[in-house]
């Protein structure tokens, strides 16, 4: 299923695939398809029953990815959940094919993997890098690996390993060396490819064995008594006034904390086993089950009861996630509705770090499904304004009919208007601005928000109610884009304080409605034919419509690309 972004794709035409937009995704100078005899021959002798967690740090279109993934289902059987499989991380420096990678439902965690930065473990980190810089892609991958222990399969153009010309491939070609890698060198690999080309390459296995954890804590009991620990003097440094960048910092310590305690516990397990024996040397060892258990306080462990790192960090990022789609200053221009719909992706979240570069993602992801889903919230606050709440007389001033476009039924919304929103208690009839009231108010002042445009002071609206109440005033509260007034019987008043601000939501409305002809705010009134100007004449007159084209840059402003400015 395709991701709900973009559309990633469009016809590609004779002679290569086309990305979004219509550029040639061969005029990428780095990119260069792997061929499946290629693949073949990077997962061959890989024992898919001990590979779990996958990394792909230049995923391409997400060809290996999709190798991998059904060598593993031939390997482990149709009766294993898919779930079971392969959990794969992707990383993709290519803007384009990061959307294609999203778009074939694959999980992209980066976007340069030389800057990606993780505590989570991979079992296999299997790559063709770009060819230009495939000495420090391996040297960063056989880094992350040296440390947890793993396997890495690599392939580099052959002349980064035959040519040592700097002291980065010296480097490599002794790490390769000492790790007992293997190197397989492929003529021809690529003639066959998407993307042909005569370059020898290197095929590179290295197989990193799995640490042996050692408790620094027994360590410590070792050594002598008066060694004091101190504390980290810059914790302090966490609250800072960036606060995405704060929170990012606060995630990466909490996952430090955790992980080191995880591993002191596993060094740990082979002195706290509940019993002893003698083995066959006469010695005595421990044995049996731990005395001691580190267990994650969740039924989302899908591998064994005790914590592991991996599963730590998915539920310490679920609670970032979490705490993120609930803070006011992450999600404060959402509607109620897009709120709970963020909210409710934390589950998928939980297998994507935790970086600024996701953060900020899922924030322009988020202004642009604020951007799909403003007409319903505008044309439906405009619809409550008007017909929807008929049966309160009152509220038949609300708005002014007009002749609209092929319709005798058309309207605008007048300055004032009045909505049914109790703010006195049923029980006792005190005046309370409650979260019922307060989500209302909140929820049409962003959709003006949407239409201003950024061009209105901002007015605390949490803070003017709390006065409001707190003060018991009622009539004339001051807010952003209007004035309310409460009574007793049920009702709310609303008078809105930019009428040309109205306008554009009059306009915005309208147009939706089909109310407004066609060429509305595209032809001068001279330039219309008899049935339109007739409807312009029932809805404002020649002369404010005038007024309208002259200034058409704020009526018609593109509301999308005044959120992804917010977003950058």
């Amino acid at each position: 299923m395709r991701h709900p972004w973009v559309q990633i794709l469009v016809d590609a035409p004779a002679g290569g695939v086309s990305f979004l937009g219509g550029k040639n995704m061969l005029e990428n100078k780095d990119f260069y398809p792997t061929p499946d005899k290629m693949i073949k021959k990077m997962v061959d002798g890989l024992n898919f029953k001990m590979i779990r967690t996958v990394l792909e740090p230049s995923a391409g279109k997400g060809n290996i990815v999709e190798y991998l993934q059904k060598e593993a289902k031939k390997v482990l059987g149709s009766w294993t959940r898919e779930e079971n499989f392969l959990d794969v991380d992707c990383i993709e420096k290519d803007q384009n094919l990061r959307h294609i990678l999203k778009g074939n439902g694959m999980r992209v965690v980066h976007d340069d993997f030389l800057t990606y930065d993780t505590m989570k473990m991979y079992d296999l980190i299997i790559m063709n890098p770009p060819f230009s810089d495939g000495c420090r892609h391996l040297l960063k991958a056989m880094e992350m690996q040296e440390i947890t222990g793993g396997a890495i399969v690599c392939l580099l153009n052959a002349e980064t390993l035959k040519n040592q010309c700097s002291n980065d491939r010296i480097l490599l070609a002794k790490k390769i060396e000492q790790s007992n890698g293997t190197v397989e060198y492929v003529q021809s690999a690529f003639m066959e490819a998407e993307r042909k080309t005569p370059v020898e390459v290197a095929l590179v296995k290295v197989q990193f064995p799995k640490k042996e954890r050692h408790s620094s804590i027994i360590d410590r009991l070792q050594r002598e008594k008066t060694v004091k620990e101190t504390a980290d003097p810059n914790t302090d440094q966490l609250v800072e006034n960036n606060f995405i960048k704060a929170i990012v910092e606060q995630y990466k310590l909490e996952v430090e904390a955790g992980c080191r305690l995880i591993r002191e516990y596993q060094g740990m397990q082979p002195v706290i086993l509940s019993e002893f024996k003698k083995n066959e040397d006469g010695r005595t060892e421990a044995t049996g089950e731990c005395i001691l258990s580190l267990n994650l306080c969740t039924q989302l462990n899908r591998y064994d009861g005790q914590a592991s790192v991996n599963e730590y960090i998915r539920l310490v990022r679920r609670k970032y996630w979490k705490a993120l789609f609930t803070n006011p200053k992450f999600i404060g221009n959402l509607t109620d509705n897009l709120q709970r719909e963020y909210y409710n992706k934390v589950s998928e979240l939980m297998d994507v770090e935790f970086s600024m570069f996701n953060v900020l993602e899922v924030k322009i992801d988020m202004l642009k499904n604020v951007s799909r889903g403003i007409e319903d919230a505008i044309v439906g606050l405009f619809e409550e304004f008007s017909h929807k709440h008929y049966y309160y007389d009152e509220m038949g001033s609300n708005i002014h009919y007009y002749n609209g476009w092929k319709t005798n039924s058309a309207y605008m919304v007048n300055k004032k208007v009045i909505i049914p929103l109790n703010a006195y208690t049923s029980y006792s009839g005190s005046y309370c601005l409650d979260y019922r009231v307060r989500t209302k108010l909140a929820d049409i002042e962003k959709c003006f928000n949407y239409l201003d445009g950024g061009r209105t002071d901002d007015l605390a609206l949490n803070d003017a109610l709390t006065l409001a109440q707190n003060s018991g005033q009622t009539k004339n509260i001051d807010l952003k884009y209007f004035k309310v007034t409460f009574y007793k019987k049920g009702t709310c008043h609303i008078v809105f304080k930019n009428e040309e601000l109205l306008k554009k939501f009059n306009i915005y409305g309208s147009q939706k409605k089909g109310w407004l002809p066609p060429a509305y705010g595209k032809k001068k009134y001279s330039e219309m034919n008899l049935d339109e100007q007739a409807v312009i004449n029932a809805f404002e007159g020649e002369k404010e419509y005038a007024k309208v084209m002259a200034t058409s840059e704020y009526y018609f402003s593109d509301v999308e690309m005044f959120l992804l400015d917010c977003a950058s």
